[in-house]
This record gives C-alpha cells, structure tokens and sequence, in this order.
C-alpha cells in the first residue's frame, strides 16, 4: 500500500468512522482508482482521482444535476480537494454480468429509461460536444492504434472518411450525452434498479451516441435483431425527429466514430500507461467497425482499409510475443 492510498484510507475513516475493510476494485480505462470502504454500518465507494488529470468539480455538480433529474448516480457524501471521494456504493453486478445471466431484456429495459431521463437534462453546466473533439478522437486511433501500436501509414482518403462520420454526427438531434454508456458502467442493484457511474465526462451532442454505447457495447454482442428491435423501442419512445432511416445512419455511423476512438484508446491504454486490460477488445472493436462500414457505399475504402490491412495487422499485434 503505497501513501497515497494510506491517506485515502484515513481520510475514509475520519469520514465515515471505523473500517473493517478496505479492498481495492477493477480499474477500467481512466487514471481513477477505486476501493470499497466497509465500516460495521455498510459500505461507500472511495475513489482515488487525481486532480492534474481530473475534473472533480465536474464530477460533484453533475452528480447533483443528474441526481435531481432522476438520473441514477451514486451520491457523493464526501469529496477532498486532494481528489479524494466518498460516493455511494452500488455494488459489483455490472451488466455484462448480469448479461450472462441472460438479463439482457431486463436490463436494456432499465438502461433505455436511464437513456431518456439523462436525455431530458439540459444545463449550460454541460459542455457542448464540439466538432473538433469528434476529429481530435478519430486523430487517436490513427496516431496511437495504426502509427505507433501497428506502425501502419494512413491513408489518403483517411480525411474524406472523417468527414463522413463527422457529417453523421452533426446531422441528428442533440442531447445531453454520458459517453461511456455501455455494460461496465451500468450496475444492477440488489434491489432489482439501475445505476449508472463513470457519468463525469458529460457533454451536450449527438443523441444517437449513448444508444449506440449501449447497443453496440464493445464488451458484449448483441444480435442484430435485438439491435433493431431496442433501436424501433427507443425511436417510438423518444420521439427523437428521425425516421427510421435516418435513426438506423446516425446510429451506425455515429457507433463507427465511437469504435475507432475505443480502438485507439486501447492501444493508448498499452503504449503510455502500460495497462494489458484492453489489448483483447481491439480486434473485436475493429470488426464492428468493418461489419457497419459494409453497409455504406461512402465508407468503402475506410470498410477495405481497416477489413484487410487494420484488423489483420492488428489480430498479429495481439497473438505476437
């Protein structure tokens, strides 16, 4: 236990007395790093998130905003300046557990109503979700999945595809975004309701884009038809202005952006923090990217590139030494 985590450890234990335990949780694919405080009167969730690399004034008011608007986010009962929190602890069962326990119908249901209760925030507190962020993204996955994981060149026609995916997003309603909305950010509680972390990223953009997180979860596969069966539910429910072809081009279009962005994450995740945790979710990530891309004659070199050079440069990278 280094210092850092001894003076979060006490700080917990002057917060909410004494602890009978204090283990450490599975850190996904941020710098924060989390604990269970346990005291003889029940537990909280102790994060470590360091203020150079956080936003942890965002982190509290979003989660009063979303709190207050029904969202279902922990509460934080306690925050430090030195990036220590105490929120509530909504205990382990994430969705892709849940999901293979065949709770799926169950679950998107829950993750559907969340989906519309975060849609209808509108604060001036949440950023917009600018044009130059969507590009910045995709420049991930081109620097630090192609050129330093796979040392592949990009292409020539890289630009026009972009412009492609970012049209997309543009070219859809906007609404209040979670943007990691996907299986390992959605719990279900032992009361049989939902909660939702991982929320302090929120922007105002494109309102296919949680849909999508959630639908084409880069940790789980759903078929295709359950795909079009929940998209049909949310477009009835949402009544979000598109028809049902242009919903079905905002979704998959939008989801190509996401995935490439994730990809190239993953690899960053490798390459500068020295984290394994993601390497096998790449191939994968890049399959959904060729089997949405087929579909759309504008993105056929983007489908050739990353179906025949990407994906197999990349299956090589993960089955290497």
């Amino acid at each position: 236990m280094n210092d850092r985590v001894r003076q979060l450890e006490a700080w917990c234990a002057e917060q909410i007395g004494t602890l009978v335990a204090f283990e450490p949780l599975a850190q996904e694919a941020s710098t924060r790093e989390f604990y269970r405080a346990t005291t003889p009167d029940g537990s909280r969730i102790a994060m470590d998130a360091p203020p150079e690399t956080e936003n942890n004034a965002q982190f509290c008011t979003l989660s009063e905003l979303f709190r207050a608007n029904g969202v279902p986010v922990p509460e934080v009962v306690a925050f430090d300046p030195r990036g220590f929190l105490l929120v509530s602890d909504f205990g382990d069962r994430r969705f892709d557990h849940a999901y293979a326990e065949g709770r799926e119908e169950e679950c998107l249901d829950l993750a559907l109503d969340a989906l519309l209760r975060i849609q209808s925030v509108a604060s001036d507190i949440i950023p917009r979700y600018e044009v130059s962020r969507f590009r910045d993204e995709l420049g991930i996955f081109t620097e630090w999945l192609v050129g330093r994981f796979l040392g592949l060149d990009v292409p020539a026609f890289i630009d026009d595809s972009w412009e492609v995916l970012i049209a997309a997003t543009q070219a859809q309603p906007m609404a209040t975004v979670h943007r990691d909305y996907h299986s390992r950010n959605l719990l279900l509680r032992d009361d049989g309701s939902l909660g939702i972390v991982d929320f302090q990223d929120a922007l105002f953009g494109p309102v296919t884009y949680d849909l999508v997180s959630l639908l084409r979860d880069c940790y789980h596969v759903f078929p295709e038809d359950a795909v079009e069966k929940w998209l049909g539910r949310y477009r009835v429910r949402a009544n979000c202005g598109l028809d049902s072809r242009d919903l079905r081009r905002a979704f998959d279009l939008t989801g190509v952006q996401r995935h490439l962005k994730a990809a190239g994450i993953f690899a960053r995740l490798k390459l500068r923090d020295g984290r394994d945790s993601h390497l096998r979710d790449i191939v994968p990530t890049l399959e959904r990217v060729v089997d949405v891309t087929g579909g759309y004659r504008e993105l056929a070199d983007l489908n050739s590139w990353v179906g025949n050079v990407v994906v197999p440069a990349a299956r090589r990278r993960a089955e290497g030494p």
